[in-house]
């Protein structure tokens, strides 16, 4: 279990180094990063690193802590929906691409479900 828990350590760490990388000219630019992907992954990864001893027995404990946050994340993801929707309509000043707006919003939402996780594993 430890081996898993250094393995996501590792991988987080990677990936938010990778993410820096990717993202620090664009942020420094003062552009929207197009790799903001790797932030979300990043999260996931070290969330995963906190969840691995919780999760290694298939109890009803494991099962309860994913559904409530799969079930709390879609509430999370219908309201960062409607906050993008409200910035970036076609009246706004603000504009992004297509891309950009759906990878903010992939990235948003795949971290929200593993902050939620690791709540409820902290909570129950």
């Amino acid at each position: 279990m430890k081996n898993k828990q250094l393995v996501f350590y590792i991988l987080g760490t990677i990936l938010f180094i990778n993410a820096l990388v990717l993202n620090l000219p664009s942020i420094l630019a003062f552009e929207f990063p197009n790799a903001i992907m790797a932030f979300g992954l990043a999260i996931m990864a070290f969330c995963l690193a906190y969840l691995t001893p919780h999760f290694a027995e298939k109890d009803e404990r494991a099962q309860k802590i994913r559904e409530r946050a799969i079930y709390m994340s879609y509430f999370w993801g219908m309201g960062f929906l409607l906050v993008l929707l409200i910035v970036f309509n076609p009246l706004s000043t603000f504009e992004l691409a297509t891309f950009q707006l759906l990878s903010l919003f992939i990235a948003l939402y795949l971290s929200i479900v593993f902050l939620n996780m690791v709540y409820y594993a902290r909570k129950y």
